[in-house]
């Protein structure tokens, strides 16, 4: 059997791919939850749904190569509204997003807040583990040990008191500390 030729346009599709896997498969638990709704509606899997947005929104061809634009990356998707961020404080052992609440017919006090802290060079992502409202204007995740002097992306995104209905999530930035 002959080897087939591979083009440098497939190369590249294949390249993005991997990229494209690679990044958020340490995100896979926080993807699940977050397109769970639009997966059930649409009679798909969340974790394809976000690597199809990921392949026709967050690859960028930089030098002939594609690498994954972690701000346009989705982990979440829904009718939720969106958090208004006030301000990221970064101390030694943990990130405070402090944001704003107005009540509105698409978002309630009571509604759940994730922040989202991933180090990419390391492929490991974590949350917070105590569950903060909309309510209470802030959200604290407490980094462990070994990722107190990385740089971290941030993603934050709200869901509603039962967890079946989200916001879309929104990129915070890189945080350095």
């Amino acid at each position: 059997m002959a080897k087939r030729i591979v083009s440098p346009a497939q190369e590249s599709v294949r390249t993005a791919f991997k990229m494209a896997v690679a990044f958020l498969t340490p995100l896979k638990g926080v993807i699940k939850k977050g397109f769970a709704e639009k997966a059930r509606r649409k009679k798909s899997v969340a974790s394809a749904l976000a690597l199809g947005h990921v392949l026709h929104s967050a690859i960028k061809i930089t030098d002939g190569k594609p690498q994954v634009d972690p701000s346009e990356v989705m982990l979440s998707e829904g009718a939720l509204a969106p958090i208004r961020v006030e301000q990221i404080v970064r101390s030694t052992d943990r990130i405070e997003v402090l944001h704003n609440w107005f009540p509105s017919d698409f978002s309630a006090g009571d509604d759940c807040l994730t922040l989202c802290a991933y180090q990419l060079d390391k492929g490991y992502a974590f949350v917070n583990q105590q569950i903060w409202h909309r309510q209470e204007g802030k959200i604290i995740v407490q980094l462990p040990k070994g990722f107190q002097d990385d740089g971290l992306h941030l993603y934050l995104m709200a869901s509603d008191r039962s967890g079946s209905k989200y916001s879309r999530s929104q990129y915070l930035g890189y945080s350095t500390r």
